[in-house]
């Protein structure tokens, strides 16, 4: 086995060299931005608009409400639940903070479009990385595709629209990434690449504790290409000891948030995996779509496929041979072809099969919200599958059929967007509201206060929730305790006939219920109220029930 820059036939040589020539000559400053910034703004207004479109629609849900309310908090809290109970998405939370502390000072509610600004804009940028990736070690058509496959994930766009850390985390694991192929492939090592690499590998940590299976991907990734007779070998082994020196910089960085997660695992909630939950990764990211999801699979073989043939002399000289792919041996980027997919697949690979591992213990990982890492390269190799196709003009037919097959999701996406609706219950408490009502709230350890005052102050009109309301108690004592209150006490009826002495009526709120139990417990306690205060009125979401009890 040879590599593939040894192997090419002095015709094709030449003609390589003559090509690399005529590039350089047309490299005008008209070309650049033709082929660079013109494709690149367009790939982030689109990514933009998608991520854009009714984000401040849908009702933040359960997770998103928690962001808010932990980043809500002043600086020194937030920290103290960051090192205390939530050590993953700590770099999130603490950008959060001072997003919102900026928006509050200019005047802006913390409201669902602007907490989810952040995200949106992040995703988007990663989207601008993906296309940058495409195009600089592959091909314009293949960033093109990569990039557009990605703005429109289903999967992808769930978390640009959500008041998360992937968002960020996706931005940042995208210019690692590009960071480490850049000091892999340049001709003199920049050591603002490394730093660019050390920064964004660490703080994606910081961001998701996910991202270590990502950075794992990587180190197994330079191994490879240090082994495998690529065109990238030589350079590997010669950027080796910097690259160790990164690494171990790296890893010295992530000793804090890694120490803090320990005895703070709080994945018991995901079940194992099964090798259904893996065809299910894949509904997900294909939106669910099976003649879509059956062809991006099948692009992305097909890229490995023709990277195992360009790398093994067997295959590749009778594949060059055919007159239909003649012309691929002419492509300048093609020699770069077979390196490019190894750290792709690695990217996809590695991550996906130890999450699935791992799950099989304590610690859960797999699921779609963390595998979203994997949707950048995934779309990339998929996207790879157009230098392969032989026939000149039918490359842009296949982009644009794969983009309008891929945005078939978009509706269906953007019409179940919303997880919980918490926002039309609170608003009618808000509009039902009289000075001197009670209000009480179950289940408290499932974030029924928690999400109700978080609406109540995103649309301000005087309503707070009661601090002296059976079973309540403020999320933030658990943030800094790991200590949850005494939510039962919101269905003891001697409690609730003390409180109603105090009020004239009141708002017995239910919400997230998590079993069988609750469900008879709750029916008991209205049965109660039924029969000793007068019911006037209700309202019902998938996500809670709001009853309004009047003292007889």
């Amino acid at each position: 086995m040879q590599s593939f820059s040894k192997e090419l036939p002095s015709s094709l040589e030449k003609q390589r060299n003559e090509d690399d020539v005529s590039t350089r000559r047309r490299s005008l400053p008209g070309r650049i931005i033709m082929e660079s910034w013109l494709p690149g703004l367009l790939v982030v207004c689109v990514a933009l608009g998608l991520n854009f479109y009714r984000l401040g629609d849908p009702s933040l849900w359960f997770d998103e409400i928690l962001s808010v309310t932990r980043a809500l908090q002043p600086l020194p809290v937030v920290w103290k639940i960051i090192w205390t109970t939530q050590p993953n998405m700590a770099l999130y939370y603490l950008l959060l903070h001072f997003w919102l502390d900026v928006t509050n000072a200019l005047g802006f509610a913390p409201t669902e479009t602007v907490v989810r600004l952040p995200s949106a804009i992040c995703a988007a940028l990663s989207a601008l990385v993906v296309f940058q990736m495409g195009r600089r070690y592959l091909s314009l058509s293949v960033a093109l595709l990569a990039s557009g496959l990605y703005a429109v994930n289903a999967l992808q766009l769930t978390y640009a629209q959500e008041t998360r850390s992937y968002g960020l985390q996706l931005l940042l694991l995208c210019l690692a990434w590009y960071a480490l192929l850049n000091i892999l492939t340049q001709e003199k090592l920049s050591w603002r690449w490394l730093v660019v690499y050390g920064l964004t590998a660490t703080l994606s940590v910081y961001t998701q504790i996910f991202s270590l299976l990502v950075l794992l991907s990587q180190v197994i990734a330079v191994v490879c290409l240090l082994v495998l007779p690529t065109t990238w070998r030589e350079r590997t082994r010669q950027r080796f000891r910097p690259l160790l020196f990164c690494g171990i910089v790296v890893g010295i960085l992530m000793v804090p948030i890694l120490l803090a997660s320990r005895g703070n695992d709080k994945t018991g909630w995901i079940p194992i995996p099964h090798l259904n939950d893996v065809l299910h990764v894949f509904t997900v990211i294909s939106g669910a779509q099976k003649i879509y999801e059956v062809i991006l699979l099948g692009l992305c073989l097909l890229s490995i496929i023709g990277a195992l043939c360009l790398l093994f002399e067997r295959l590749r000289a009778p594949l060059l041979r055919l007159p239909a792919f003649a012309s691929l041996g002419k492509q300048p980027r093609i020699r770069q072809f077979f390196p490019v997919i190894v750290v792709l697949a690695c990217w996809f690979v590695i991550p996906f099969v130890l999450s699935y591992i791992i799950s099989q213990g304590s610690t859960r990982l797999f699921i779609p919200r963390y595998l979203v890492a994997i949707v950048p390269p995934l779309m990339l190799l998929a996207g790879a599958s157009c230098m392969l196709i032989p026939w000149r003009y039918i490359r842009p037919v296949v982009i644009v059929g794969a983009l309008l097959l891929a945005s078939l999701a978009l509706p269906l996406y953007y019409q179940s967007a919303e997880v919980e609706d918490w926002q039309t219950p609170t608003a009618w408490l808000q509009d039902h509201y009289q000075d001197g009502d009670g209000m009480v709230c179950y289940d408290n350890d499932q974030g029924c206060e928690v999400g109700i005052e978080y609406y109540l102050r995103a649309y301000p009109t005087g309503v707070t929730f009661p601090e002296d309301a059976p079973g309540a108690f403020p999320w933030v004592h658990y943030d800094t305790t790991n200590q949850l209150g005494d939510s039962e006490s919101a269905l003891d009826t001697t409690q609730l006939a003390a409180y109603m002495a105090q009020h004239k009526r009141l708002f017995f709120i239910v919400a997230r219920l998590s079993s069988d139990d609750q469900v008879a417990r709750v029916k008991a306690t209205q049965q109660w109220l039924n029969s000793h205060y007068q019911y006037q009125d209700q309202v019902t979401t998938p996500t809670m029930t709001i009853y309004l009890y009047k003292v007889n």
